[in-house]
């Protein structure tokens, strides 16, 4: 059995709760091994959708699901998970010409026919368009009502602020909770160079090549044309040095060059995403408590 031993004892209360919940969790990959062991041993019934997933690949994908509504007992499942999400099109389609994207969403339709008690997802974004998105995102927003747990991890700073319900980050030196509440961008004088480091390469960016700025475990990155360079401001600095070029302070963690973002995108009620020319399809996440403040500055 996988060891849970590196869970620190606040997470493992975290993955007790009983009720409806959504937790997630912003770790690294060798985290998940002990979040799903102490899931294992919790007494309930668990759904498990791991990053590194087998299928019978001879199977098509209403015939993958049915097996598993035969297995759980649960009648008529396999229907709804097909349309919850959106493999309805796929459904005669033999599980190895599924895409990537297709194939995690069949993981997590799977074990919606379970029906567990809780549903545990690994990296449940990973590889999807803005229509597989929405669909997980939905999803997984209603899971808290039907009185079963959903609990995410994910390496993605990005992702797990997109994902509905409590946010954490667990790493070896403990559990820490990511609280949705906004800074104010300070006021300052803006420049015209913005440093950062490709390896030990020294880049000097012009405030329009950057599209979106993210801190994440103390460190902040710069995303230009859909590549990450790490950048020795905080957050805080850059949004002092880059107002006046139109950058947004649109959550806690991120920062937007307004001119390059397309949709406000709103995948549930309570989650909403910024899509930007070059950016990820699930977009940069927007705070709710950022929205007026966006509205009112760039009057829409």
């Amino acid at each position: 059995m996988e060891s849970s031993a590196a869970l620190p004892h606040a997470a493992r209360e975290l993955l007790l709760k009983g009720g409806g919940c959504a937790v997630n969790f912003e770790c690294a990959p060798e985290l998940c091994a002990p979040l799903r062991a102490e899931l294992a041993r919790s007494g309930r019934s668990v759904g498990f959708v791991r990053a590194d997933e087998g299928f019978y690949d001879r199977m098509d994908t209403a015939a993958y699901l049915r097996l598993f509504e035969r297995m759980a007992g649960t009648r008529g499942m396999a229907d709804a998970a097909l349309a919850a999400m959106g493999l309805e099109d796929a459904r005669r389609t033999p599980l190895r010409r599924l895409t990537p994207a297709q194939r995690r969403r069949l993981s997590i339709a799977r074990e919606i026919v379970r029906a567990p008690e809780v549903f545990y997802i690994e990296e449940p974004l990973a590889g999807q368009d803005a229509e597989g998105c929405r669909r997980i995102l939905e999803w997984m927003d209603g899971v808290p009502s039907t009185g079963r747990c959903c609990i995410a991890a994910t390496a993605s700073t990005r992702t797990v602020y997109l994902l509905p319900g409590e946010r954490y980050h667990l790493d070896g030196n403990g559990l820490e909770r990511l609280e949705a509440a906004e800074e104010s961008a300070a006021q300052g004088t803006a420049v015209e160079k913005i440093p950062a480091k490709a390896g030990e390469t020294l880049l000097l960016f012009n405030p329009s090549d950057i599209d979106f700025a993210e801190s994440a475990s103390g460190r902040t990155a710069l995303s230009v044309r859909g590549e990450e360079y790490a950048c020795a401001l905080t957050l805080e600095e850059l949004s002092v040095r880059l107002e006046r070029y139109g950058f947004f302070r649109c959550h806690r963690s991120y920062l937007v060059n307004m001119q390059k973002v397309q949709e406000v995108v709103r995948w549930t009620r309570n989650s909403y995403a910024l899509r930007l020319e070059n950016g990820p399809e699930s977009g940069v996440p927007l705070s709710k408590g950022r929205i007026d403040a966006m509205r009112r500055q760039y009057r829409f």
